[in-house]
């Protein structure tokens, strides 16, 4: 809480200017000679110049003393809010925020311009990162959120995967896949994913894949691209995923589409209700074009032993 300050020079002056009028009025009433009366008359103006001087000094400092009371009041409440705000926080929030501080001020003790304007560019970055969690968005980087640190916080889970599909040839799907079998075999994940391939896709190293997938207990359906009517072709142009989690919001991951590199581009995730309802409306659009990837690695096998 501040302190009060003291009193400044302008302040003492009201009660000197004052008393010097007040004087040079009574002097003024001698050297203007008002007959007998003169001396009484000039104490009189002295005495009322005085008094004025002390009750207009006592209106002021009573003025000055509400606007210093409510600057305090302002200080007190504004402790208080921070003070109800950390103790309705979570134990962890808490946690969080103590670390925090005493960040902040091992940064403020080594008193380094160049760390203290970093300092500022990371907190505005982290309030606006913050502020749009709480709207219900955020930018999501498919290696690190994705892929696979989200799935152990969904219990559903559509993946409508069109674009990245270099990304199963790579071989860096396999910490993926193993993420995602542990999800849905230990976490209850019900995982649906839709793989759209072209026809020239489908060869025995793509059949291993889908047998893989299968066996990670994904509920695995393929789309063949030149079967999809020209009309329906737009849903076909960005990865995405229906999710619930396990409070049982619904929501959109919509990962980057970097022709160099779809796998780590960023992208989002939303629970905005329109692009909830356009990603369940493609959905439903390709659906009369899926075919269960069982089915097809059985016609396969028909094909290989006829």
């Amino acid at each position: 809480m501040a302190e009060r300050k003291p009193a400044v020079p302008w302040q003492r002056g009201r009660l000197v200017f004052g008393g010097l009028l007040s004087v040079a009025l009574g002097t003024m009433t001698v050297v203007a000679g008002l007959g007998g009366t003169t001396g009484r008359l000039a104490l009189l103006v002295t005495l009322v110049g005085v008094i004025l001087t002390l009750v207009i000094d006592a209106f002021f400092r009573r003025e000055e003393s509400i606007h210093h009371d409510q600057n305090q009041l302002a200080e007190i409440s504004s402790a208080l809010a921070i003070t109800k705000s950390l103790a309705d926080a979570p134990s962890e929030c808490q946690a969080f925020v103590r670390e925090i501080a005493e960040q902040w001020i091992r940064i403020d003790d080594r008193n380094s311009a160049i760390l203290l304007k970093l300092r500022e560019a990371r907190q505005r970055a982290f309030t606006e990162d913050m502020r749009d969690l709480a709207n219900g968005q955020s930018s999501l980087g498919r290696r690190q959120e994705f892929r696979p640190g989200i799935l152990p916080a969904l219990t559903k889970m559509t993946a409508l995967s069109a674009t990245g599909n270099d990304y199963w040839w790579t071989g860096r799907d396999t910490t993926y896949l193993a993420a995602e079998r542990s999800a849905v075999t230990d976490g209850g994940l019900t995982l649906h994913r839709i793989l759209v391939l072209s026809r020239s896709d489908i060869d025995g190293a793509m059949l291993e894949l889908l047998r893989e997938q299968l066996d990670a207990g994904i509920v695995l359906d393929v789309v063949i691209r030149e079967e999809v009517s020209p009309l329906d072709q737009g849903c076909l142009t960005s990865d995405r995923a229906l999710v619930t989690d396990k409070g049982g919001i619904v929501g959109v991951v919509i990962p980057g589409n970097d022709e160099n590199d779809a796998v780590v581009d960023a992208g989002h995730f939303t629970i905005n209700e329109d692009r909830i309802e356009n990603t369940r409306d493609i959905l439903q659009t390709l659906a009369p074009y899926q075919t269960p990837a069982a089915d097809l690695l059985k016609r396969q096998s028909e094909l290989d032993h006829g």
